[in-house]
């Protein structure tokens, strides 16, 4: 089964018998669609069962619109935004309206430990039954913390993060979704 994917943590891990199997589930490419060798791998195109759910929001299958992307929200004390000694503090992320966002790591850092709350703001829909520890979320650029299942975000979404310091200190706190930015067709035609 081709990897269209270049991060081997994201490769499907199925044993050969078990690619047919996929294939009837309707997570494969419909015949004939694959990209050209080596042309999946400079795209960043994103695991199959994405591209397919991207098909059901877009009407087609993602191939030239689809692009590596990072949002990022920083707390800190320079700008004023910092957490306080015990504090509590609110930030947000928004998707831009000119392409959806599929999160797929997160990374950060922070001065001390903190518990961090999200929440997609159009739905208010929760991420998390209650706040998780800052250290079991927020991975590192080495070792990113890999979602257990893509996040995708449709344009204009906001997430919104409430975050409690734990550390008992003033405490920066540098946060970031890493994914892939999708395009509708005629954006990513036209440049």
């Amino acid at each position: 089964m081709p990897n269209y994917y270049p991060h081997p943590g994201a490769q499907r891990a199925y044993p050969q018998g078990l690619a047919a199997a996929e294939a009837a589930n309707g997570n494969a490419m419909p015949p004939g669609q694959p990209p050209a060798q080596g042309q999946a791998q400079g795209l960043g195109l994103p695991p199959q069962d994405l591209v397919n759910a991207l098909y059901d929001i877009f009407g087609s299958y993602p191939r030239q619109n689809v692009m590596p992307y990072m949002y990022q929200f920083r707390l800190t004390q320079a700008e004023g935004t910092n957490l306080t000694a015990g504090g509590t503090g609110r930030a947000s992320i928004k998707v831009s309206a000119d392409a959806a966002f599929v999160t797929r790591y997160f990374t950060g850092s922070s001065t001390g430990n903190y518990q961090v709350f999200m929440r997609s703001d159009s739905s208010d829909r929760q991420l998390m039954d209650d706040p998780v520890h800052s250290s079991t979320i927020v991975g590192t650029a080495e070792r990113p913390f890999d979602l257990p299942k893509p996040l995708l975000l449709a344009p204009n979404t906001t997430i919104s993060f409430d975050l409690t310091d734990l550390s008992g200190a003033i405490n920066e706190v540098y946060f970031t979704m890493c994914g892939f930015k999708v395009y509708r067709r005629q954006y990513a035609m036209a440049g």
